[in-house]
């Protein structure tokens, strides 16, 4: 059974432990560097418990964290709504539909949504927008700009 926790202040290191793996896989198709503590740097982090325009589950199934889902309200095209920002299956629990129940259940969250894939990381592209498209019954909007990656927009 997949379900999505609120990630507590007290479990903070622990979603930063699980960010870096995020973190450096995106760094295959960002440039993304370490830091001099050997840790890449997220300077949004503390803002998802501070912040109510930030929201952070962990993925868990059955009760093992399986990943994480960060939500945030700093939209491209939307005037209101939500997007995700960061999201991570950890590699042991992915092939197995866990992120697609993870996505429904935090596309189930808000109404409004925006999803912007890396363009350049083509295994990502392709999940968001399989997934956005069987979860919308196809009836999503993609955006195209030339400084940005595609963004999806939808309703649930």
């Amino acid at each position: 059974m997949i379900k999505l926790e609120k990630v507590k202040i007290e479990d903070k290191d622990k979603l930063y432990n699980l960010l870096q793996f995020a973190l450096y896989d995106g760094s295959f198709y960002i440039d993304n560097i370490i830091n001099d503590e050997c840790l890449f740097d997220y300077k949004w982090f503390n803002n998802y418990f501070t912040d109510k325009t930030r929201e952070v589950y962990f993925i868990k199934y059955d009760n093992k964290i399986a990943g994480f889902v960060m939500i945030n309200q700093h939209l491209k095209v939307l005037k209101e709504g939500y997007c995700i920002a960061e999201f991570l299956v950890l590699p042991q629990y992915r092939r197995n539909h866990i992120g697609k129940e993870a996505a429904y259940k935090a596309f189930n969250l808000h109404k409004n949504w925006e999803v912007q894939p890396m363009d350049n990381n083509n295994i990502a592209y392709n999940f968001w927008r399989n997934i956005i498209k069987e979860y919308t019954n196809n009836n999503y909007k993609t955006y195209t700009f030339t400084d940005l990656e595609d963004v999806f927009v939808f309703e649930r």
